[in-house]
């Protein structure tokens, strides 16, 4: 659930009042009490389908709609949160497109999360614990999570049994910390050319391992080729002009190899 190092790690310290962002120690003169600022919060408007929103509105939180390219909420200018219920991240893990969405807050943000927020009077649960297994399957909710974390090491879980729980993170998450700027926000990722590709995430995975494929080059190969299939038919000429030569050379050499 840690995201910043330096935020309290106790349970017991998370509060469902907004944190503090002015001067929160009393004033000597009178001894009265600094009045404490509303905590903003930058939120993509299409979260306001769902109840978290309102939960944070109702708590004290400062909501600043925008429409987001990166992240669902941006907390403080280094944290962004991209929440999923249990459905949309099935989805979104079988499509890639969690994957691409992970890929952008670490580009723009120093502290990226995907928060898992579960339904009330469900099952705190991915899976049952009968069905785990130890080996790694590309139909498997698990080992898709796991494959995510292993591609982005920085990212991070926060798990959520419930909004109002969810609200406690925010605000343990925010304590002591800068407020956002809603349009440097609103900003992040808006000049990107196109739409945003989804990429399925099994053939992604073993395209990866390939010699002469790198975290630099993967995507212009990707957008390249319709599928593996498509890649192993390459000249080398073609691999050349889309990887370079050294690189070209390593991958047709592997992909020519008599077995």
């Amino acid at each position: 659930m840690v995201l910043p190092s330096e935020l309290p790690a106790a349970a017991s310290q998370l509060c469902l009042s907004p944190p503090r962002t002015g001067n929160a120690a009393s004033r000597r003169g009178g001894g009265q009490a600094a009045e404490r600022q509303p905590a903003a919060t930058v939120v993509d408007m299409r979260e306001f389908r769902s109840a978290l929103p309102n939960m944070l509105h109702l708590q004290g939180f400062t909501l600043h709609p925008v429409t987001l390219e990166v992240g669902d909420y941006v907390l403080t200018p280094d944290v962004v949160v991209e929440r999923k219920s249990i459905s949309d991240l099935v989805q979104s893990l079988g499509s890639g497109r969690l994957y691409n969405q992970a890929e952008n807050m670490l580009r723009y943000y120093k502290r990226a999360a995907v928060l898992i927020e579960f339904e009330e009077n469900r099952q705190f649960s991915l899976i049952n614990p009968s069905e785990l297994s130890a080996d790694i399957s590309p139909n498997s909710l698990i080992s898709k999570l796991c494959l995510l974390l292993i591609h982005f090491p920085k990212l991070r879980l926060l798990w959520s049994r419930r909004p109002l729980h969810t609200v406690a993170l925010f605000a343990a998450l925010k304590r002591g910390q800068p407020e956002p700027d809603t349009q440097t926000a609103a900003a992040l990722g808006a000049s990107a050319d196109g739409a945003e590709q989804v990429f399925n995430m099994a053939p992604q995975d073993m395209l990866r391992q390939l010699p002469g494929v790198h975290a630099h080059n993967y995507r212009k190969i990707m957008n390249s080729v319709t599928n593996l299939q498509e890649l192993a038919g390459m000249s080398l000429q073609q691999l050349t002009e889309i990887m370079g030569a050294q690189n070209a050379q390593k991958l047709h050499e592997f992909l020519n190899r008599t077995v």
